[in-house]
């Protein structure tokens, strides 16, 4: 039970630092009057400080323990390729149904540090929260298969922030879909044994979602949201399906005592 406690202690508090996070360095330059610029440069710096760091603190002091998929830097071209074609999937399904593409690099003045944060810094942040610090605490009281769901179950989750203005019986389906991205995720830093991998396929995926970009979440259109979505359920959860096959079917899973 003890354990159960802690996990659920670590997930929650986790959360709040990705919230605080963002919100604190913020705070602080506009309390220090600073530019815009600078503001976003704080957070970029600042994001994955207080959240990696407090994270660690907690796992520190909760679980004492190694973390699974938190592994020495190894570059494979691999998870390049899945998240390619990941994304080229969401691109091809979300253009069948119709839906509308731009670039939101020409629409941004600051793109730069847009791209700082949206490329680099969000994609260290969540690989550590996600499949690390979840993984690893739901790792400790679950068997593999389970732990793998329920990250991507709160990866899912997590990212109902982006609903925006679209109404709200689409939650349900927003959830689903990132909820297929995390797996997609999750799959690639357990075929890999690193959160390393799903790192560098994050980068690619957040890289060709910025440069290329898709009318999704945030539109306030029901139907074009759902068309978005759809093209993201069906491309990640098809990649996520092919990873698993190529690299994990063959495999006993693995299970904790």
């Amino acid at each position: 039970m003890r354990k159960y406690i802690k996990t659920l202690i670590m997930i929650i508090v986790v959360m709040i630092l990705m919230v605080v996070g963002q919100i604190a360095p913020l705070a602080v330059a506009d309390h220090a009057n600073l530019s815009e610029n600078a503001a976003v440069i704080t957070m970029t710096i600042v994001y994955p400080i207080i959240v990696i760091g407090g994270g660690w603190l907690l796992n520190h002091f909760l679980f004492r323990q190694h973390l699974p998929l938190v592994a020495k830097w190894h570059f494979q071209w691999w998870p390049i390729f899945y998240a390619i074609l990941a994304d080229g999937l969401v691109y091809l399904f979300s253009w069948l149904a119709q839906t509308g593409f731009h670039s939101s690099v020409t629409t941004m003045n600051n793109w730069w540090l847009q791209f700082a944060m949206t490329v680099v810094s969000a994609p260290l942040v969540e690989e550590y929260v996600f499949r690390g610090y979840i993984f690893g605490a739901l790792d400790s009281i679950f068997n593999r298969s389970i732990t793998i769901w329920l990250t991507a179950f709160i990866f899912g989750l997590i990212h109902l922030s982006s609903l925006g203005k679209a109404v709200l019986y689409n939650a349900l389906f927003l959830v689903v879909a990132y909820t297929a991205m995390g797996m997609f995720f999750t799959l690639i830093a357990v075929a890999n044994h690193s959160i390393w991998a799903s790192f560098t396929a994050h980068v690619v995926n957040n890289l060709l979602i910025y440069v290329v970009g898709i009318w999704a979440a945030v539109s306030s259109s029901p139907r074009m949201m759902w068309r978005s979505l759809t093209g993201t359920l069906l491309g990640m959860g098809i990649t996520a399906y092919l990873i698993y096959r190529y690299f994990l079917k063959n495999r006993k899973v693995h299970n904790h005592s």
